[in-house]
């Protein structure tokens, strides 16, 4: 994952305002899915799901996530 081009660690205090772009439903079944988990693998998963948020990420943020395979 980076931001700006470099490698970072997303910090819960960001992922709570990615989170507020976020699908409700979709967002609130992820995480009792996957509570407890780090926030750069909720996000990833998240995209997994909704692909089309990795372009928010981009566009909003400047995040960029590899794929999962």
């Amino acid at each position: 994952m980076t931001r700006y081009g470099k490698e970072f660690e997303l910090t819960q205090k960001l992922m709570d305002v990615i989170a507020t772009y976020m699908d409700d439903e979709l967002r609130d079944k992820l995480h009792y899915e996957m509570a407890p988990c780090e926030p750069e693998e909720f996000l990833k998963r998240y995209v997994d799901v909704d692909p089309d948020f990795a372009k928010l990420l981009s566009a909003e943020f400047d995040i960029e996530i590899e794929k999962n395979t």
